[in-house]
């Protein structure tokens, strides 16, 4: 049953520690990369990052004035992006990549591929960016067309299995055929719409409850849990895209780099008790070496 297999291969991969090192990664490099759009957006006000990120989040009221607060920028503020906070932020982006790869390449039982794996990953990350703001766009725009949030829908789901197909390509630095990863994608796709859905009604509560209980530092709560959600369901989707594209039933089976599944494992990875990620990233870089 894949329901079952998922499980399985979840705690194989240790997926609970992965999504929280993943979603505390995802926010420190969140929150450059905030400070970096709300320096390169002081032309249009010290307040237009924030405005946006009111009207993404659907926050009117208190709520979206301590998001203002929180990301406005000071009137007397002339300075643009620093390489301090350029080199923070590549860093924190360089963090994410690597443990977003490894996710993967865990949950396909592959070796880590050292420098071409890091650049494959950051042109994964940047085509992500990239997919996330033209996809922003293009559903701003089909907003106020008559049946607007049907299309947005399904352009979503038509937009993220594609860029998903790919992005999931580059992250396993494409040692598994396309083919193996459609049906992957596709639940992705359909899964990351779905998300973005529930995200426009559970965040604006989220964000007023923390901001009524905690003030300014209750959003950052707020996107800290959004962060960690999210990156449990990457690492869920990793092994689905695992399980549907190379695994079978009771068994855990690796797919080598020609994109043939190898044979079952010796070792039942539920029977040893997990294994940790630095176990499985110390295994990675032994077999690479």
């Amino acid at each position: 049953m894949l329901a079952v297999r998922c499980v399985r291969r979840f705690g194989a991969i240790n997926g609970r520690d992965r999504a929280l090192v993943l979603g505390g990664q995802a926010f420190t490099t969140l929150i450059p990369l905030l400070i970096v759009v709300a320096a390169a957006a002081a032309r249009k006000g010290p307040t237009a990052l924030a405005d946006r990120m009111a009207a993404r989040f659907h926050v009117t009221g208190a709520s979206a004035q301590a998001i203002r607060t929180l990301f406005e920028r000071p009137p007397g503020a002339t300075g643009t992006i620093t390489i301090a906070g350029l080199a923070v932020l590549v860093f924190s982006l360089l963090s994410l990549t690597r443990s977003l790869q490894r996710t993967y390449e865990a949950a396909w039982q592959l070796p880590a591929m050292g420098l071409r794996g890091t650049l494959n990953g950051m042109t994964a990350i940047g085509l992500f960016i990239a997919s996330f703001l033209v996809l922003s766009l293009l559903v701003g725009l089909l907003r106020p067309v008559p049946a607007g949030s049907v299309l947005a829908f399904v352009l979503r789901v038509v937009a993220n299995t594609a860029v998903w197909l790919v992005l999931q390509s580059l992250l396993l630095s494409r040692r598994v055929p396309i083919r193996r990863l459609l049906p992957g994608s596709v639940a992705i796709g359909g899964g990351s719409a779905i998300l973005g859905l529930y995200s426009a009604l559970w965040m604006p509560r989220l964000i007023e409850e923390n901001a009524t209980r905690y003030g300014i530092i209750g959003i950052t709560f707020a996107l800290l849990t959004w962060l960690i959600l999210v990156c449990f369901l990457v690492v869920v989707a990793a092994v689905l895209s695992a399980e549907m594209g190379g695994g079978a039933a009771g068994t855990f089976r690796s797919v080598t780099p020609d994109g043939s599944v190898g044979a079952p494992s010796q070792q039942d990875p539920t029977r040893s008790g997990g294994s940790s990620g630095a176990d499985d990233d110390g295994a990675d870089q032994r077999q690479s070496t």
